[in-house]
């Protein structure tokens, strides 16, 4: 931790608060980011200073002021995002009647930006816009990596290795030869498909979203629905509304992007 600057260090507390919106204790906070106490009380005084989170009163917990949050949601009205994606969204999701998501990459990882949901009874899955998709384990990881390189996708998985995050059920993919087979796959079939794996009873199919000037794709559509509903006849009747998603949304991507392209060195 010596060598980890005090940006860092506070950029890390935003991400922790991110996932609790209830609060932490600085206790808590000091405890999960192996911070000194003193440091840690340090940086929240700054955060809270700046208006970018809150101390309760009562519990003396810190959480995120809706300051952090305004932030993100002015940069997407700024580029268009929300103007752009929704309507695409919203139209998949009532075609489908089921979850449907975007994420989008940024240096190698991706993140969800944007969502819409089709089901208005019955079953229902709902899931928040936590930490984006694990690359090996999830659909939208795997449609991503599919549009790299083999050697490309390897050392973006190499990066984190195959250990799922905590709240993961299993992977269907394991090793770097299930990673390589299940990527074939995806190409020829132009989506990738997850059935149980990070959500016991959830299936999800998704593409990438293709980048116009031909480097890794832009980010990812996903459509996922209780397994009950998603058996392999729908996923095929599915299928062709997602890809057309993605196509559309590839013509009016706003955000901008850096793709990924296999150095010289590691084409084949």
């Amino acid at each position: 931790m010596a060598n980890v600057s005090p940006t860092e260090r506070t950029l890390d507390i935003i991400e922790l608060l991110a996932d609790h919106p209830e609060g932490l204790a600085i206790s808590d906070i000091a405890r999960r980011l192996k911070l000194p106490k003193s440091i840690a009380h340090r940086l929240l005084s700054i955060l809270v200073d700046r208006d970018f989170a809150i101390q309760d009163a009562v519990t003396q917990h810190y959480r995120l002021a809706i300051r952090t949050a305004a932030l993100g949601l002015r940069f997407f009205g700024n580029i268009g995002l929300n103007e752009v994606c929704q309507p695409i969204l919203n139209r998949l999701a009532q075609r489908t009647g089921e979850f449907v998501r975007v994420c989008a990459e940024e240096d190698g990882e991706l993140v969800w930006i944007a969502r819409a949901q089709g089901t208005s009874e019955g079953l229902r899955y709902d899931p928040t816009m936590e930490a984006g998709p694990a690359l090996h384990a999830t659909a939208n990881g795997r449609a991503w990596l599919s549009t790299l390189e083999d050697a490309e996708a390897q050392a973006h998985v190499r990066r984190r290795g195959f250990i799922l995050p905590p709240n993961y059920a299993r992977s269907g993919v394991t090793n770097e030869q299930e990673l390589l087979d299940e990527l074939q796959r995806v190409r020829k079939d132009g989506y990738a498909v997850s059935a149980d794996e990070s959500v016991v009873g959830i299936t999800a199919l998704a593409a990438p979203i293709p980048d116009r000037e031909g480097g890794s794709a832009l980010g990812c559509v996903s459509v996922a629905g209780p397994s009950v509903r998603m058996p392999s006849s729908r996923l095929e009747a599915v299928a062709p509304d997602l890809l057309a998603a993605a196509r559309e949304l590839s013509e009016t991507w706003p955000i901008p992007h850096r793709s990924w392209r296999p150095s010289v060195a590691r084409c084949r």
